[in-house]
């Protein structure tokens, strides 16, 4: 074997023995790669963006060496000192040489969820390059990397959940959009906003999943959606870019993704959008660099379902993770004809 069989075959080991150890497999991974590395260096610090005096968000600051210009991605959990998982984050940015700080910063409202009080354990700590889309290749990886300040998870804040329900009768087909707006404060040039638990599509109605290439439709009493039309877009206003980090329980593990990086307009308007989201519960992290002199960055995220009725139908729509008073959800019949329980329930509106 040459010795450039040897390096490769090494390298391949290593990239397995990476995924292995960290239970945290990122979409679409290769060997492991030299174009950048783990520094070693670590800082936390809290913040209390809205001045509620709680804080809305826990950051972790890395140290990164790169060694080659291009897009990068660091990933990690926080734990306990019982090895009990808290939270999870992402960071992801264009690099060029040297040394860079990236933040991964955890969601203050999952930290209060799970009741796990400080100080937490980072690990898990994967640096790869590239994104989802393009293939991304494991450049370092920690499996414990470093241990934060004492913090109560009383210190933090977490938004109530709640169901709504659209119910009535007839035949036809409803075009529904689920929408969500924020306005996420900037902090250092920088905003970041987490919507956990998120469900995709956001139904709380018991429903049959029907995979294939094109999609997912799903069958639920009374009601049909085809796997198109299945949109799922992020825009943020007073940008400069967007990322999304999407990261889903599947089995034992979790599975991660990374948006490529979007660049904004030149009006501060950046915009992401997939129709190939699969079903499943979501930690979305919205994040970037705010445009100059930005103090905040508004962001809207939609979803589109088409609805196919035939007689009595009772919807559930799963709010978990909605911002409290900042969701819409639409219905809007296409054709045929419907009687609704009620025009407005809780938010939820049915234009003909």
């Amino acid at each position: 074997m040459s010795k450039e069989e040897i390096s490769k075959t090494v390298s391949t080991v290593l990239a397995l023995l990476a995924v292995s150890i960290l239970l945290v497999p990122l979409a679409y991974c290769h060997e492991i790669a030299g174009e950048a590395k783990l520094a070693g260096n670590y800082s936390d610090r809290s913040i209390d963006i809205d001045g509620d005096g709680l804080y809305d968000v826990l950051i972790v600051e890395a140290e990164v060496e790169v060694l080659t210009s291009g897009e990068y991605s660091l990933m990690g959990f926080l734990y306990t000192l019982h090895d009990e998982e808290v939270v999870w984050s992402i960071d992801h940015g264009m690099f060029d040489p040297g040394r860079h700080s990236m933040l991964l910063e955890f969601d203050g409202g999952t930290i209060e969820k799970s009741g796990k009080d400080g100080p937490y354990i980072l690990k898990k700590v994967v640096l790869s390059s590239g994104s989802s889309p393009s293939g991304q290749k494991i450049c370092d990886y920690a499996t414990t990397a470093y241990r934060t300040s004492h913090y109560e998870s009383s210190e933090f804040t977490y938004p109530s959940p709640s169901v709504k329900t659209i119910s009535g009768t007839g035949r036809g087909e409803i075009l529904v959009t689920f929408t969500v707006e924020s306005t996420t404060p900037v902090h250092s040039g920088r905003y970041s906003y987490d919507i956990v638990g998120i469900s995709i599509p956001p139904i709380a109605s018991p429903m049959t999943v029907k995979g294939s290439k094109t999609g997912y439709a799903f069958d639920l009493p009374g009601v049909f959606m085809p796997n198109k039309p299945n949109n799922f877009t992020v825009t943020a206003e007073g940008a400069r870019n967007l990322n999304i980090g999407l990261k889903k329980p599947q089995g034992e593990r979790i599975r991660t993704w990374v948006t490529t990086l979007v660049e904004a307009t030149e009006d501060g308007v950046a915009k992401a959008e997939t129709d190939l989201i699969s079903p499943g519960s979501y930690h979305v992290k919205i994040f970037g660099d705010a445009a100059e002199g930005a103090t905040q960055v508004n962001l809207t995220m939609t979803m589109e379902k088409k609805l196919i009725i035939d007689g009595r139908f009772s919807l559930g729509i799963n709010t978990t993770g909605f911002p409290s008073g900042n969701y819409s959800v639409d219905a809007r019949a296409v054709n045929g004809t419907f009687t609704l329980d009620e025009l407005k329930i809780g938010g939820l509106s049915m234009e003909d």
